[in-house]
């Protein structure tokens, strides 16, 4: 093959890789879900991770409308959801069940625990049926949120709309 024929060759291959790339991220990124089923799973999930910890959580905030990128500089929405309650005399066995929780429905983890004498323990996620969560076990109190995935949506529409 002629070297001008080869290289044309190989710069089309690598566009379509590129583009390959663009459009597996933006699936990932919830393409082709709506804004309902973006809060009703960020809901599910949460609720779910608390239930592995007990009972006594309340509502902090949500589920409650955001903005994201969806991808290629468009914009989107997706939700957020936060609950908290008392902490538990075993943090460390609830980091451990929520990330195994976390684990069995496809969410990639890392725990992190902060410095001092009462230290905060957590694990954050990413991936599986939401974009983000996170599980502190801080000894004053736990929390647990999530964000859904990004979904195409007008922020400003949807609030003007109420559908909050």
């Amino acid at each position: 093959m002629e070297p001008m024929r080869w290289r044309a060759v190989a710069v089309l291959r690598a566009t379509a890789a590129a583009l390959l790339m663009v459009v597996l991220a933006g699936c990932s990124a919830g393409v082709g879900k709506s804004p309902d089923h973006a809060k009703q799973s960020v809901v599910t999930f949460v609720e779910g991770s608390t239930d592995v910890v007990g009972d006594g959580w309340e509502t902090s905030d949500g589920p409650g409308l955001g903005k994201c990128d969806v991808g290629l500089g468009e914009r989107g929405v997706q939700y957020v959801y936060v609950k908290v309650r008392a902490a538990s005399a075993d943090p460390k066995a609830d980091v451990e069940a929520v990330e195994q929780h976390w684990k069995d429905l496809g969410v990639t983890t890392e725990r992190y625990q902060t410095g001092g004498e009462d230290p905060i323990l957590g694990v954050r996620g990413r991936g599986g049926p939401v974009g983000s969560s996170d599980f502190r076990a801080d000894p004053r109190g736990y929390t647990i949120d999530g964000s859904s995935l990004c979904v195409a949506g007008d922020f400003d529409e949807m609030s003007l709309d109420g559908q909050e």
